[in-house]
């Protein structure tokens, strides 16, 4: 069905303009651009499952730990916490970033909060669509950043996924009174 051409326009308008407002409404302000020269070598740790059928906890649970710095352990966690459904313990892994503005900064979400559950479950799906048809994950980079919040750890993670290539997706964390958590992902 061959549409009017004004009214192509305005649908193709539309659908560009709600990409742009999922662009902005997943992105934060306090995220900072890459800074390659405060990278620091980290030993990378690839899981590649022998088996196709393997699970996603057979995934996880497979990564070495002892080759994982602080933030990647931290984001280990989280990926195990989202694979296993925990999202309590999900949730400790997150920093608050709700209307209490005691807590922020200061806090990771409390699962007992109605709002704050449904954020952590947001949280662990993303994590869970990037895991999807991952053939492995990899920790590749690790960096600390000097923001006006104070240091941030950006941890760079790999998922390769069959027949699809890799994605390459960004934790980031920032030093609290509970330990690093995490303030964004993309």
């Amino acid at each position: 069905m061959k549409l009017p051409k004004r009214l192509s326009f305005k649908i193709s308008a539309l659908m560009i303009g709600i990409v742009l407002l999922n662009y902005s409404c997943n992105s934060s302000t306090d995220t900072v651009e890459e800074n390659e020269d405060v990278a620091e070598s980290v030993p990378t740790e690839t899981i590649t499952t022998e088996n196709k059928s393997s699970s996603i906890e057979d995934l996880v649970n497979a990564k070495d730990e002892s080759k994982l710095n602080e933030s990647q352990l931290i984001v280990q966690g989280l990926i195990e916490a989202c694979v296993s459904g925990d999202y309590a313990t999900a949730a400790s892994f997150i920093m608050y970033r709700g209307k209490d503005e005691t807590r922020m900064g200061y806090d990771s979400f409390n699962y007992e909060n109605a709002n704050e559950a449904n954020t952590v479950k947001v949280t662990c799906e993303v994590v869970l669509s990037w895991l999807g048809s991952s053939e492995s994950y990899e920790f590749i980079s690790f960096q600390e950043e000097e923001t006006e919040f104070g240091l941030q750890y950006v941890v760079e993670v790999l998922f390769t996924k069959e027949k699809l290539g890799i994605e390459r997706h960004f934790f980031y964390l920032m030093d609290t009174p509970k330990g690093k958590l995490l303030v964004n992902m993309v």
